[in-house]
C-alpha cells in the first residue's frame, strides 16, 4: 500500500509539472539571473577600460604632450655631420707635407634589403661580383653588428656616375665620402708628421680639441700636437626625414670650417738628404738654427710609412713593424736616452773652467790610465799609451779620458750635477711633440732614492766622460750645442713657423720663449777652439781626418758610448755595442746651424758620426743657405 500511495504521489507530481510547465518556469529565471550577472560584470569591465583609455589619452594629449611631441620630432628628425676638411702641412719653403683628399666609397643600408637573394643578383650585375664576392656580401648582410654592407672601397666619383646608370637594379646602393691623409715623405717624416686615426673612446681624454662630429684626429706627431690648427670645426644638416627614413628636406645647415695650414721649420730637401745618409743605420740626427731654435731636420731613422696609418693598417703590417728588430715605430729623437759619451767633455770643461778647478794652462799626465784611491782597476783612458801632458783643449781636441777623471774627482758629483743643469742636461726641451723624455742627470739623492744604495767616487770618474748613469736625449745634446754656438742664447727647439687660414697668418715668435743662460765668454771661446782643433789639428784632433769642406770652417766634439747590448746571437751574453755620436756648429766663426749625429751601436764617433755630420753641413751651405737667410 505504501509503494502504491508513492507512486500515485509521484504520478500526481509529473502531471502538475506538465500542466503548469513549472520545470521550465525554474529553468528560465536561473538563465535569467545569469545573463544579468554577465551583463553587470561586463558594462563594470567596459567602465573600468574607458576610464583606463581615457586616463592614457588625457595623458598623452595634456600631460605628456610636450614630450611625445618631441619623441615624435625625434623620430623624423635625424643630425647629420659635415666633417671638416683638415688643414695641410708645408716645409718652410712652402712645399707639401701632409694634404687630405677625399675617396668614395659605395655602401647598402641593411634596412632597406628587402630580398637578400634578389640583392645579391642584382649586386653581382652591377659590380660583376664573382662567386667570393658576393659571399663576402652575403656574410655582411648576415653579421647582426654591421648596419651597412660595403660594395666598393675607394672608387672614384667618376666611377660612381657610371655605375649609378644601374640604380635602377640596385636602388639601396649610396655614396660615402672619406676624407683621407696623404703623406708626401712617407718615411723620411714619419716620425716627425705622425698621422691621422679614425677617432677612438681614449682620443677624448688624450686629444687636445676634439669636437663633435669629427671621425679622424691626429695621433702622434705634429697631427696630435696641432690638432686643434689642423682639425678645423665640424658642421652639420638637420635633415627630415620620412617613416622609410628618406630624407625629405634639409631643415637647417651649419657649413664646416677648414682646418688652418701649418709650416714646418723643416726643410724637406735637407730632411730627405739627412733621413738618406743613415742608409741601413739605426739613429738620430737634428739639423738646428741656434740663434731661434727653428729644427730644419729632424730624423729617427728607420722610420715607417705613416699612409698605412692613415688608411687603417692590417694586423699583418702592424706586426710586421712591431717584431721589425730595427724598431721603425720607435722615436728615438724624442724617446731615446744615451750616454753622451766624450761629447759632455766640452760642456764639463767650461763647468770646470767657471768654478776655478783649472785654468786654460793646467796640465795633467795622462799615462793611459788612471788610479783612484780604494780601487783595484785603474780607470783606462781610450788611449792606451795615454796623451802625455795635457791641458783643458788639447784634453777636449784629443778626448783625452784621464784628463777629465781627474776633473770629476776634484769637481765632486755635487757640483758636476748642479753645473751641469744650465746647459738642460736632465730636462726636458719642451719642443713641440708630445712624449719627450728627460734623460738623466745623476745625483747622489737620486741614487739613494732610486737604488737605496750611497754614492761611489768611480761612479763620479764615469759621469765625468759621459758614461754611468749619465743619459741624455738627441733633442738635449742638440739643445746644449746650440748654447755654445750662440754664447748662451737659449731657444726653445721648436718646429711650428707658423699657421695660415683665409690669408691670415699666426707666426711664432721666438723671443717669447728666449733667455739667457750666463756663460762665461773667456771660457766658452777655450773650449769652442778646442772644438775646431778636434776637426784642423792633425797632431790630436779626433776627426782631423775628416775630408774638409772648401771654404767652410766647423768646430765638433766626437763621441763613443759604451753600452751593454745582448749578442744578436743565441748565447744569451752581453757585449759591448758602442754608440757613435757627433756634435757640431757651422761656421766656426759665426755659426748659423749646429749638427748632432748619433748612431746607434756605430761604433767609433769619428769614424761613423763625424762624417755624416760634415756631409750635412757642406749640404747645407751649397743647397739651402740662401734660402733659410731670405726667410
Amino acid at each position: 500500500m505504501a509503494s502504491k500511495h508513492r507512486n500515485e504521489i509521484i504520478r500526481k507530481k509529473q502531471r502538475f509539472e506538465e500542466k503548469t510547465g513549472w520545470e521550465s518556469i525554474n529553468d528560465h529565471s536561473l538563465d535569467r539571473a545569469s545573463h544579468k550577472l554577465r551583463a553587470l560584470f561586463a558594462i563594470v569591465v567596459v567602465f573600468l577600460i574607458s576610464l583606463f583609455y581615457l586616463n592614457h589619452i588625457y595623458k598623452i594629449q595634456i600631460t605628456d604632450h610636450q614630450l611625445y611631441t618631441l619623441k615624435a620630432e625625434d623620430n623624423r628628425i635625424r643630425i647629420r655631420p659635415i666633417e671638416s676638411i683638415r688643414g695641410s702641412i708645408f716645409d718652410r719653403n712652402g712645399n707639401m707635407l701632409a694634404e687630405s683628399y677625399d675617396t668614395f666609397d659605395i655602401i647598402a643600408k641593411k634596412e632597406k634589403i628587402l630580398s637578400i637573394d634578389e640583392f645579391i643578383i642584382n649586386a653581382s650585375k652591377v659590380f660583376n661580383l664573382n662567386k667570393n664576392q658576393q659571399e663576402q656580401i652575403h656574410n655582411q648582410i648576415k653579421n647582426k653588428k654591421l648596419k651597412e654592407i660595403t660594395l666598393k672601397k675607394d672608387t672614384t666619383l667618376e666611377e660612381f656616375t657610371k655605375l649609378s646608370v644601374d640604380q635602377y637594379l640596385l636602388p639601396e646602393m649610396e655614396l660615402i665620402i672619406n676624407s683621407n691623409r696623404r703623406y708626401i715623405y712617407p718615411e723620411a717624416m714619419s716620425h716627425l708628421l705622425g698621422y691621422t686615426g679614425k677617432l677612438s673612446e681614449s682620443d677624448f681624454d688624450s686629444v687636445v680639441d676634439v669636437k663633435d662630429g669629427m671621425t679622424h684626429v691626429g695621433k702622434i706627431g705634429i697631427e696630435r700636437f696641432y690638432q686643434n690648427l689642423l682639425s678645423g670645426s665640424p658642421g652639420y644638416e638637420k635633415l627630415e626625414t620620412n617613416a622609410n627614413n628618406e630624407i625629405i628636406r634639409v631643415l637647417e645647415k651649419k657649413s664646416a670650417l677648414r682646418g688652418q695650414d701649418i709650416y714646418l721649420t723643416i726643410d724637406s730637401k735637407l730632411q730627405n738628404y739627412s733621413y738618406n745618409l743613415l742608409k741601413d743605420k739605426e739613429g738620430t740626427i737634428i739639423v738646428m738654427n741656434p740663434h731661434n731654435g727653428d729644427i730644419l731636420s729632424f730624423i729617427s731613422h728607420p722610420g715607417y710609412d705613416n699612409n698605412l696609418f692613415a688608411k687603417g693598417i692590417s694586423s699583418k703590417d702592424y706586426k710586421r713593424l712591431l717584431n721589425d728588430k730595427s724598431k721603425p715605430l720607435f722615436n728615438r729623437v724624442l724617446f731615446g736616452q744615451y750616454p753622451p759619451g766624450s761629447t759632455i767633455k766640452p760642456f764639463f770643461g767650461i763647468v770646470a773652467l767657471e768654478e776655478g778647478i783649472i785654468d786654460k794652462t793646467k796640465v795633467f799626465a795622462c799615462t793611459g790610465a788612471y788610479k783612484l784611491e780604494n780601487y783595484k782597476r785603474p780607470f783606462k783612458c781610450w788611449k792606451k799609451d795615454g796623451h802625455m801632458d795635457v791641458n783643458l783643449s788639447s784634453a777636449v781636441a784629443s778626448s783625452c779620458d784621464v784628463f777629465f777623471y781627474r776633473l770629476a774627482e776634484t769637481s765632486g758629483i755635487d757640483l758636476m750635477h748642479n753645473k751641469l743643469k744650465k746647459f738642460g742636461f736632465g730636462e726636458k726641451t719642451f719642443i713641440d711633440l708630445y712624449g719627450e723624455r728627460k734623460g738623466l742627470l745623476p745625483s747622489r739623492e737620486w741614487k739613494n732614492q732610486s737604488r737605496q744604495a750611497p754614492w761611489y767616487p768611480g761612479e763620479t770618474l764615469n759621469v765625468g766622460i759621459g758614461q754611468g748613469y749619465f743619459l741624455t736625449t738627441p733633442l738635449q745634446l742638440a739643445n746644449a750645442t746650440s748654447l755654445l754656438a750662440s754664447g748662451g742664447d737659449s731657444v726653445t727647439p721648436h718646429l711650428f713657423l707658423k699657421s695660415s687660414i683665409n690669408n691670415k697668418e699666426q707666426i711664432y715668435n721666438y723671443n717669447d720663449n728666449k733667455t739667457f743662460i750666463n756663460i762665461d765668454i773667456d771660457s766658452l771661446h777655450i773650449v769652442n777652439e778646442a772644438m775646431w782643433r778636434v776637426i784642423y789639428d792633425n797632431d790630436v784632433g779626433t776627426a782631423s781626418h775628416l775630408k774638409k769642406i772648401e771654404g767652410i770652417e766647423f768646430a765638433g766634439k766626437t763621441g763613443t758610448a759604451q753600452v751593454y747590448n745582448l749578442d744578436k746571437g743565441k748565447t744569451g751574453t752581453k757585449s759591448l755595442q758602442d754608440h757613435a755620436l757627433f756634435i757640431s756648429f757651422a761656421p766656426f766663426e759665426s755659426p748659423e746651424i749646429i749638427v748632432s749625429v748619433i748612431v746607434d751601436n756605430g761604433g767609433s764617433g769619428s769614424a761613423v758620426a763625424a762624417p755624416i755630420a760634415r756631409d750635412i753641413i757642406n749640404f747645407y751651405f751649397k743647397n739651402i743657405k740662401t734660402k733659410v737667410a731670405k726667410q
